[in-house]
Protein backbone atom coordinates (compact mmCIF):
# COMPACT_ATOMS: atom_id res chain seq x y z
CA UNK A 1 0.00 0.00 0.00
CA UNK A 2 1.22 3.57 -1.34
CA UNK A 3 0.70 5.97 1.80
CA UNK A 4 0.54 9.47 0.31
CA UNK A 5 3.25 11.82 1.39
CA UNK A 6 2.14 14.69 3.53
CA UNK A 7 2.95 18.11 3.00
CA UNK A 8 5.58 19.76 5.67
CA UNK A 9 7.68 22.13 6.28
CA UNK A 10 11.09 22.77 8.20
CA UNK A 11 13.45 25.02 9.16
CA UNK A 12 17.12 25.55 9.94
CA UNK A 13 17.65 28.15 12.30
CA UNK A 14 20.97 29.59 12.50
CA UNK A 15 23.23 31.83 14.67
CA UNK A 16 26.99 32.72 14.92
CA UNK A 17 28.14 31.64 18.17
CA UNK A 18 30.64 33.06 17.14
CA UNK A 19 30.86 31.04 14.50
CA UNK A 20 27.81 29.26 12.35
CA UNK A 21 25.59 27.10 14.70
CA UNK A 22 22.13 25.31 13.96
CA UNK A 23 19.38 24.34 16.19
CA UNK A 24 18.82 20.47 16.44
CA UNK A 25 16.52 18.46 18.07
CA UNK A 26 16.09 14.72 18.79
CA UNK A 27 12.91 13.06 18.30
CA UNK A 28 11.09 11.20 21.11
CA UNK A 29 11.70 8.05 21.16
CA UNK A 30 8.80 5.14 19.66
CA UNK A 31 7.94 8.25 17.42
CA UNK A 32 6.16 6.42 14.05
CA UNK A 33 8.45 8.64 12.35
CA UNK A 34 12.44 8.95 13.10
CA UNK A 35 11.86 7.77 16.28
CA UNK A 36 15.10 8.76 18.61
CA UNK A 37 16.92 10.50 15.55
CA UNK A 38 17.94 14.28 15.20
CA UNK A 39 15.92 16.89 12.84
CA UNK A 40 15.46 20.30 13.17
CA UNK A 41 12.02 21.51 13.52
CA UNK A 42 9.54 21.38 11.69
CA UNK A 43 6.07 19.65 11.13
CA UNK A 44 3.08 18.91 8.88
CA UNK A 45 1.23 21.63 7.02
CA UNK A 46 -2.41 22.20 9.23
CA UNK A 47 -5.36 23.32 8.32
CA UNK A 48 -4.46 26.77 10.45
CA UNK A 49 -1.55 27.14 7.83
CA UNK A 50 -3.70 28.26 5.39
CA UNK A 51 -6.29 30.63 7.87
CA UNK A 52 -6.47 34.47 7.03
CA UNK A 53 -4.44 34.80 10.42
CA UNK A 54 -1.49 33.00 8.71
CA UNK A 55 -2.10 35.24 5.60
CA UNK A 56 -1.56 38.13 7.54
CA UNK A 57 1.74 36.79 8.88
CA UNK A 58 2.56 35.18 6.16
CA UNK A 59 1.18 36.74 2.87
CA UNK A 60 3.51 35.05 0.76
CA UNK A 61 6.68 32.83 0.40
CA UNK A 62 9.13 31.65 -2.23
CA UNK A 63 9.07 28.00 -2.93
CA UNK A 64 10.46 26.93 -6.38
CA UNK A 65 7.07 25.54 -8.55
CA UNK A 66 4.72 26.70 -5.93
CA UNK A 67 2.94 30.52 -6.22
CA UNK A 68 3.63 32.75 -3.93
CA UNK A 69 0.10 32.16 -2.32
CA UNK A 70 0.67 28.26 -2.33
CA UNK A 71 3.52 28.79 -0.69
CA UNK A 72 2.72 30.79 2.29
CA UNK A 73 1.51 27.69 4.31
CA UNK A 74 4.36 26.04 4.35
CA UNK A 75 6.33 28.37 5.83
CA UNK A 76 3.62 29.50 8.06
CA UNK A 77 3.52 25.79 8.94
CA UNK A 78 7.69 26.00 9.62
CA UNK A 79 7.52 29.56 11.31
CA UNK A 80 4.76 27.71 14.13
CA UNK A 81 6.56 24.16 14.48
CA UNK A 82 9.85 26.17 15.09
CA UNK A 83 7.85 27.73 18.62
CA UNK A 84 5.55 25.16 19.26
CA UNK A 85 8.83 22.67 19.25
CA UNK A 86 12.13 24.91 20.12
CA UNK A 87 10.38 27.95 21.92
CA UNK A 88 11.73 30.04 19.25
CA UNK A 89 9.78 33.07 17.86
CA UNK A 90 11.66 33.49 14.02
CA UNK A 91 8.85 35.42 12.68
CA UNK A 92 8.41 38.42 14.94
CA UNK A 93 4.72 40.31 14.65
CA UNK A 94 5.03 39.97 10.78
CA UNK A 95 3.68 40.25 8.23
CA UNK A 96 7.19 38.43 7.42
CA UNK A 97 9.90 39.59 4.43
CA UNK A 98 10.01 35.89 2.07
CA UNK A 99 13.50 36.94 1.56
CA UNK A 100 14.40 36.39 5.44
CA UNK A 101 12.83 32.82 4.71
CA UNK A 102 15.20 31.81 1.60
CA UNK A 103 14.20 28.02 0.48
CA UNK A 104 16.78 26.06 0.91
CA UNK A 105 15.55 22.63 -0.13
CA UNK A 106 12.59 19.73 -1.02
CA UNK A 107 12.88 16.28 0.50
CA UNK A 108 10.01 13.54 -0.29
CA UNK A 109 10.06 10.51 2.10
CA UNK A 110 10.52 7.54 0.48
CA UNK A 111 7.81 4.65 -0.22
CA UNK A 112 7.14 2.25 2.20
CA UNK A 113 7.99 4.07 5.47
CA UNK A 114 5.26 4.02 8.13
CA UNK A 115 4.40 7.67 7.53
CA UNK A 116 5.61 10.28 4.69
CA UNK A 117 5.91 13.67 4.25
CA UNK A 118 6.80 16.07 1.51
CA UNK A 119 8.66 18.67 3.11
CA UNK A 120 9.99 22.19 2.28
CA UNK A 121 12.89 23.83 4.05
CA UNK A 122 13.96 27.36 5.15
CA UNK A 123 16.55 29.02 6.27
CA UNK A 124 15.87 31.27 8.98
CA UNK A 125 18.01 33.99 11.22
CA UNK A 126 18.01 33.46 14.81
CA UNK A 127 15.93 36.45 16.77
CA UNK A 128 16.33 35.62 20.55
CA UNK A 129 15.12 33.45 22.99
CA UNK A 130 16.17 30.08 24.66
CA UNK A 131 15.78 26.60 22.68
CA UNK A 132 13.52 24.74 24.56
CA UNK A 133 12.27 21.57 23.20
CA UNK A 134 8.53 20.33 23.87
CA UNK A 135 9.21 16.72 25.74
CA UNK A 136 6.23 16.07 23.08
CA UNK A 137 7.74 15.85 19.52
CA UNK A 138 11.18 16.49 20.91
CA UNK A 139 12.81 15.18 23.74
CA UNK A 140 15.88 17.85 23.58
CA UNK A 141 17.04 20.46 21.33
CA UNK A 142 20.45 22.40 21.41
CA UNK A 143 22.86 24.52 19.59
CA UNK A 144 25.63 22.80 17.32
CA UNK A 145 27.74 23.77 14.53
CA UNK A 146 26.99 21.19 11.50
CA UNK A 147 30.28 19.61 11.85
CA UNK A 148 30.43 18.87 15.08
CA UNK A 149 26.91 17.05 14.51
CA UNK A 150 28.40 15.48 11.49
CA UNK A 151 31.30 13.88 13.30
CA UNK A 152 29.00 12.51 16.43
CA UNK A 153 26.72 11.02 13.42
CA UNK A 154 29.67 9.20 11.77
CA UNK A 155 30.93 7.90 15.66
CA UNK A 156 27.57 6.50 16.36
CA UNK A 157 26.72 8.96 19.18
CA UNK A 158 23.73 10.67 16.80
CA UNK A 159 21.41 9.21 14.61
CA UNK A 160 19.77 10.42 11.31
CA UNK A 161 17.97 10.59 8.08
CA UNK A 162 19.83 11.50 4.76
CA UNK A 163 17.76 15.08 4.59
CA UNK A 164 19.42 15.89 7.72
CA UNK A 165 22.80 14.97 6.85
CA UNK A 166 22.99 16.38 3.50
CA UNK A 167 21.68 20.28 5.04
CA UNK A 168 24.41 19.38 7.68
CA UNK A 169 26.68 18.79 5.23
CA UNK A 170 26.23 22.34 3.43
CA UNK A 171 25.74 24.29 6.42
CA UNK A 172 29.17 22.56 7.35
CA UNK A 173 30.58 24.54 4.23
CA UNK A 174 29.88 28.34 5.90
CA UNK A 175 31.90 30.16 8.25
CA UNK A 176 28.91 32.68 9.02
CA UNK A 177 25.73 33.14 9.14
CA UNK A 178 26.03 35.62 6.35
CA UNK A 179 27.98 33.12 4.52
CA UNK A 180 24.89 30.76 4.42
CA UNK A 181 22.37 33.43 3.13
CA UNK A 182 24.54 34.78 0.42
CA UNK A 183 24.88 30.93 -0.72
CA UNK A 184 21.34 30.51 -1.09
CA UNK A 185 21.45 32.64 -3.98
CA UNK A 186 23.28 29.80 -6.03
CA UNK A 187 20.31 28.10 -7.02
CA UNK A 188 21.94 24.77 -8.08
CA UNK A 189 19.98 21.32 -6.86
CA UNK A 190 22.08 19.01 -5.66
CA UNK A 191 20.59 15.95 -4.31
CA UNK A 192 18.99 12.60 -4.81
CA UNK A 193 16.12 10.42 -6.20
CA UNK A 194 13.96 11.32 -2.72
CA UNK A 195 15.06 15.36 -2.40
CA UNK A 196 17.15 18.31 -2.90
CA UNK A 197 19.59 21.10 -1.36
CA UNK A 198 20.22 24.04 -2.86
CA UNK A 199 22.80 25.89 -1.44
Amino acid sequence: MNIPALPAASVLVVDDRPDLHVVIGRRRPGSIFVGGLIVFPGGGVDPEDHHASARRLVPAAVVPDLTHDEAAPFLHAAIRETEEEVGLDIAGPGPVDPDHFPHVGRWITPEGAPRRYDTHFFLARYRGGEVVADQQELTDAWWERPADALRRIDEGHLEAILPTIEFLRALSTYRNVADAFAGTGCGERRGHTNGWTSF
